[in-house]
């Protein structure tokens, strides 16, 4: 065989290898494609959330406590009374203006703390210039971290060198940020903002266990914290369908069914699947009818 038949042979070769490649990834992709429904959430009056746990798990499903990256503050009885014995302090924000803030959102595993500043009114290119006063500065960190005015000015410097020797273009470089391994003061965080607050604003996604407090004083918003409440998923897997629900310490609900994206996937049927995990989980079976739907054909 000459020279031009073995390169023919070797370019066929090639394409059919090239062929088989995309046939295995198309026939992945296929494989792995799932169809899904999600719900938006809602609020069940008087439900009872411990309850419905063990409920669930009397009835076979499998139930997953839900965590966050937060931490638990001891002693404020207030707070355990409305959020659950074991809500967490996700995140705790300070704005200067309507354009600059601090936001403090904490990381209990790795005993840390990640400060972000944002500079709303300058989108392009973050500088020094563009954060709060030293003296603010100093003020929120003594205010938040159990530590004195020169450990504070230490981390404001430690920030102001970072902005300044920062590349501009790398990621996140218009939202400066800085680590702190300080014990967290929560308590007096938290009354400073009630204290200095003549409105404090709540709002909640249910289901998701999500609750954020802004405070507002007579000149604007002050601040504000985010909590993550006692939250659930509750699991059933019925040849090949899987189905969650999602339930919170307010009573807050929300649920996804999903299955491969090849099988017939009705509403109404899932619909019905979980009327009927409502009634056994204590939740009023009749819930599903004020969740609004969304579906996906595929996630590709």
């Amino acid at each position: 065989m000459n020279r031009l038949g073995w390169v023919a042979i070797a370019l066929v070769g090639v394409v059919v290898v090239g062929l088989a490649a995309y046939a295995v990834f198309a026939g992945v992709l296929i494989g792995s494609d799932v169809a899904s429904y999600s719900s938006d959430g809602v609020t069940v009056s008087d439900l009872q959330y411990e309850d419905v746990l063990t409920r669930s798990e009397a009835a076979g499903y499998a139930v997953e406590r839900v965590g966050s990256s937060g931490f638990h503050p001891d002693g404020i009885d207030e707070l355990d009374a409305e959020l659950g014995p074991e809500y967490e302090a996700f995140r705790v924000t300070f704005d200067h203006s309507e354009t600059k803030r601090l936001w403090a959102t904490f990381y209990a595993a790795e005993g840390t703390t990640v400060v972000t500043f944002f500079a709303d009114d300058n989108p392009d290119e973050f500088t020094v210039d563009d954060l709060p006063p030293d003296e603010w500065l100093v003020d929120r960190l003594t205010l938040l971290f159990e530590m004195d005015e020169a450990t504070a000015e230490r981390y404001v410097e430690e920030l102001k060198t970072d902005v300044r020797t920062s590349d501009p273009t790398e990621p996140g470089a218009g939202t400066p940020s800085i680590e702190i391994d300080e014990p967290v003061a929560f308590r007096a965080t938290y009354d400073s903002l009630t204290a200095e607050a003549t409105t404090v604003n709540a709002t909640s996604s249910p289901g998701s266990g999500w609750h954020e407090r802004e405070y507002y004083a007579a000149d604007g918003k002050i601040g504000s914290i985010e909590f993550v409440l006692p939250r659930a998923t509750v699991t059933h897997e019925a040849d090949g369908y899987t189905y969650r629900v999602h339930v919170d310490y307010h009573g807050g609900v929300e649920v996804d069914a999903q299955t491969r994206a090849s099988r017939t996937f009705a509403e109404d049927d899932v619909r019905a699947v979980f009327r009927h995990m409502f009634a056994e989980m204590g939740v009023p079976p009749d819930t599903i009818d004020h969740m609004q739907f969304e579906y996906r054909g595929s996630v590709w």
